[in-house]
Protein backbone atom coordinates (compact mmCIF):
# COMPACT_ATOMS: atom_id res chain seq x y z
CA UNK A 1 0.00 0.00 0.00
CA UNK A 2 1.29 3.47 -0.86
CA UNK A 3 0.25 6.68 0.82
CA UNK A 4 0.35 9.94 -1.08
CA UNK A 5 0.41 13.36 0.49
CA UNK A 6 -1.48 16.05 -1.36
CA UNK A 7 0.50 19.16 -2.16
CA UNK A 8 -0.35 22.22 -0.12
CA UNK A 9 1.13 25.61 0.53
CA UNK A 10 2.19 24.36 3.98
CA UNK A 11 4.35 21.24 3.53
CA UNK A 12 4.69 20.59 7.25
CA UNK A 13 2.62 17.76 8.67
CA UNK A 14 0.64 18.69 11.72
CA UNK A 15 1.80 16.76 14.77
CA UNK A 16 -0.53 14.19 16.28
CA UNK A 17 -0.32 11.77 19.12
CA UNK A 18 -0.41 8.00 18.94
CA UNK A 19 -3.61 8.13 20.96
CA UNK A 20 -5.20 10.44 18.39
CA UNK A 21 -3.98 8.20 15.57
CA UNK A 22 -5.33 5.08 17.29
CA UNK A 23 -8.66 6.83 17.81
CA UNK A 24 -8.87 7.85 14.15
CA UNK A 25 -8.15 4.41 12.68
CA UNK A 26 -10.94 2.96 10.58
CA UNK A 27 -11.07 -0.48 12.17
CA UNK A 28 -13.74 -3.14 11.67
CA UNK A 29 -16.34 -3.47 14.43
CA UNK A 30 -15.07 -5.33 17.46
CA UNK A 31 -11.35 -4.78 16.82
CA UNK A 32 -9.66 -3.59 19.98
CA UNK A 33 -7.02 -0.86 19.58
CA UNK A 34 -4.52 -0.05 22.34
CA UNK A 35 -1.31 1.97 22.62
CA UNK A 36 1.16 -0.15 24.56
CA UNK A 37 4.75 0.86 25.16
CA UNK A 38 4.65 3.38 22.33
CA UNK A 39 3.12 1.06 19.71
CA UNK A 40 -0.40 0.73 18.35
CA UNK A 41 -1.66 -2.80 19.05
CA UNK A 42 -4.79 -4.15 17.39
CA UNK A 43 -6.51 -7.35 18.50
CA UNK A 44 -9.16 -9.30 16.58
CA UNK A 45 -12.75 -9.61 17.70
CA UNK A 46 -12.86 -12.09 20.60
CA UNK A 47 -14.45 -15.51 20.17
CA UNK A 48 -17.77 -16.57 21.66
CA UNK A 49 -15.96 -18.73 24.24
CA UNK A 50 -13.90 -15.67 25.23
CA UNK A 51 -17.16 -13.76 25.69
CA UNK A 52 -18.58 -16.70 27.66
CA UNK A 53 -15.73 -16.54 30.16
CA UNK A 54 -16.27 -12.81 30.62
CA UNK A 55 -20.03 -13.16 31.10
CA UNK A 56 -19.61 -15.89 33.70
CA UNK A 57 -16.97 -13.83 35.53
CA UNK A 58 -19.09 -10.67 35.37
CA UNK A 59 -22.10 -12.50 36.82
CA UNK A 60 -20.04 -13.71 39.78
CA UNK A 61 -18.51 -10.28 40.42
CA UNK A 62 -21.87 -8.50 40.23
CA UNK A 63 -23.13 -10.60 43.17
CA UNK A 64 -20.04 -10.05 45.34
CA UNK A 65 -18.54 -6.62 44.75
CA UNK A 66 -19.12 -3.94 47.41
CA UNK A 67 -21.92 -1.51 46.54
CA UNK A 68 -19.40 1.20 45.66
CA UNK A 69 -17.57 -0.96 43.07
CA UNK A 70 -18.54 -2.15 39.58
CA UNK A 71 -17.11 -4.37 36.86
CA UNK A 72 -16.79 -2.58 33.51
CA UNK A 73 -16.05 -4.00 30.06
CA UNK A 74 -15.91 -0.87 27.93
CA UNK A 75 -13.30 1.40 29.52
CA UNK A 76 -9.57 1.71 28.97
CA UNK A 77 -6.82 2.41 31.50
CA UNK A 78 -4.66 5.45 30.81
CA UNK A 79 -0.92 5.33 31.48
CA UNK A 80 0.15 7.65 34.33
CA UNK A 81 2.55 9.32 31.86
CA UNK A 82 2.68 9.39 28.08
CA UNK A 83 0.12 8.31 25.54
CA UNK A 84 -0.22 4.60 26.30
CA UNK A 85 -3.56 3.08 27.19
CA UNK A 86 -4.72 -0.50 27.59
CA UNK A 87 -8.20 -1.89 27.18
CA UNK A 88 -8.54 -4.85 29.54
CA UNK A 89 -11.35 -7.29 28.97
CA UNK A 90 -12.80 -6.24 32.33
CA UNK A 91 -11.83 -3.82 35.09
CA UNK A 92 -13.15 -3.20 38.57
CA UNK A 93 -13.53 0.47 39.48
CA UNK A 94 -15.56 2.71 41.79
CA UNK A 95 -19.18 3.19 40.66
CA UNK A 96 -18.44 6.93 40.46
CA UNK A 97 -16.35 6.27 37.33
CA UNK A 98 -19.62 5.67 35.44
CA UNK A 99 -20.53 9.32 36.00
CA UNK A 100 -17.35 10.64 34.33
CA UNK A 101 -17.03 11.74 30.73
CA UNK A 102 -14.68 10.02 28.32
CA UNK A 103 -13.42 6.45 28.02
CA UNK A 104 -10.10 6.55 29.87
CA UNK A 105 -9.77 5.66 33.56
CA UNK A 106 -6.77 6.70 35.65
CA UNK A 107 -4.91 3.65 36.97
CA UNK A 108 -5.23 4.94 40.53
CA UNK A 109 -8.99 4.38 40.30
CA UNK A 110 -8.65 0.74 39.19
CA UNK A 111 -8.82 -2.07 41.75
CA UNK A 112 -8.35 -4.93 39.31
CA UNK A 113 -7.89 -5.65 35.61
CA UNK A 114 -8.84 -8.94 33.96
CA UNK A 115 -7.57 -10.31 30.67
CA UNK A 116 -8.91 -13.45 29.01
CA UNK A 117 -6.10 -14.79 26.85
CA UNK A 118 -6.82 -14.85 23.13
CA UNK A 119 -5.28 -17.68 21.10
CA UNK A 120 -3.93 -15.27 18.48
CA UNK A 121 -2.51 -12.58 20.79
CA UNK A 122 -1.48 -14.41 23.96
CA UNK A 123 1.97 -12.81 24.31
CA UNK A 124 0.43 -9.40 24.93
CA UNK A 125 -1.66 -10.66 27.86
CA UNK A 126 0.87 -13.09 29.36
CA UNK A 127 4.21 -11.29 28.88
CA UNK A 128 3.66 -7.57 28.26
CA UNK A 129 0.67 -6.65 30.40
CA UNK A 130 1.82 -8.05 33.78
CA UNK A 131 4.73 -5.59 33.90
CA UNK A 132 2.66 -2.82 32.31
CA UNK A 133 -0.15 -3.07 34.86
CA UNK A 134 2.34 -3.40 37.73
CA UNK A 135 4.22 -0.25 36.59
CA UNK A 136 0.90 1.56 36.49
CA UNK A 137 0.25 0.51 40.10
CA UNK A 138 -2.89 -1.54 39.48
CA UNK A 139 -3.32 -3.64 42.66
CA UNK A 140 -4.66 -6.87 41.11
CA UNK A 141 -4.32 -8.48 37.68
CA UNK A 142 -6.31 -11.65 36.94
CA UNK A 143 -5.22 -13.55 33.84
CA UNK A 144 -7.62 -16.25 32.62
CA UNK A 145 -6.27 -18.65 29.99
CA UNK A 146 -8.91 -20.83 28.28
CA UNK A 147 -6.19 -22.35 26.06
CA UNK A 148 -5.00 -24.60 28.89
CA UNK A 149 -7.69 -24.00 31.53
CA UNK A 150 -5.56 -21.99 33.97
CA UNK A 151 -5.60 -18.70 35.81
CA UNK A 152 -2.81 -16.57 37.21
CA UNK A 153 -3.61 -13.99 39.85
CA UNK A 154 -1.03 -11.19 40.30
CA UNK A 155 -0.97 -8.72 43.19
CA UNK A 156 1.31 -6.41 45.18
CA UNK A 157 2.83 -4.24 42.42
CA UNK A 158 6.29 -2.94 43.32
CA UNK A 159 9.28 -1.80 41.27
CA UNK A 160 7.76 -2.50 37.87
CA UNK A 161 6.51 -5.99 38.64
CA UNK A 162 4.09 -7.91 40.81
CA UNK A 163 5.70 -9.37 43.91
CA UNK A 164 3.12 -12.12 44.31
CA UNK A 165 1.17 -14.45 42.07
CA UNK A 166 -0.94 -17.57 42.42
CA UNK A 167 -1.63 -20.13 39.70
CA UNK A 168 -4.81 -22.20 39.59
CA UNK A 169 -6.59 -24.55 37.21
CA UNK A 170 -10.17 -24.30 36.00
CA UNK A 171 -12.16 -25.99 38.73
CA UNK A 172 -10.25 -24.28 41.54
CA UNK A 173 -11.67 -21.34 43.44
CA UNK A 174 -9.70 -18.11 43.11
CA UNK A 175 -9.92 -15.68 46.04
CA UNK A 176 -9.01 -12.10 45.24
CA UNK A 177 -6.70 -10.16 47.59
CA UNK A 178 -7.04 -6.56 48.81
CA UNK A 179 -8.61 -4.28 47.77
CA UNK A 180 -11.19 -6.95 46.80
CA UNK A 181 -10.61 -9.19 49.79
CA UNK A 182 -12.71 -12.33 49.86
CA UNK A 183 -14.29 -11.95 46.41
CA UNK A 184 -14.36 -15.55 45.17
CA UNK A 185 -14.23 -16.72 41.58
CA UNK A 186 -15.55 -20.17 40.66
CA UNK A 187 -13.39 -21.08 37.65
CA UNK A 188 -15.19 -24.41 37.06
CA UNK A 189 -17.80 -22.56 34.99
CA UNK A 190 -15.32 -21.12 32.48
CA UNK A 191 -15.33 -22.75 29.03
CA UNK A 192 -12.01 -23.80 27.47
CA UNK A 193 -11.01 -23.20 23.89
CA UNK A 194 -11.19 -26.23 21.66
CA UNK A 195 -8.07 -27.31 19.77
Amino acid sequence: MTAVLEESSDTRLSPFSLRELADSLDTPPGVKVEVIEGAIVMSPTPSKRHAGVLRRLYDQLARQLPEDRVAEQVCSVEAPEGEDFASPDLLIVPVAVEEEDGWLVEPGAVDCVVEVVSPSNHTNDTKVKPSLYARWGIPVYLLIDPRDGTTRLYWDPQGGGYRAHHDAEFGDEVVLPEPLKDVRIDTSVFPRYTA
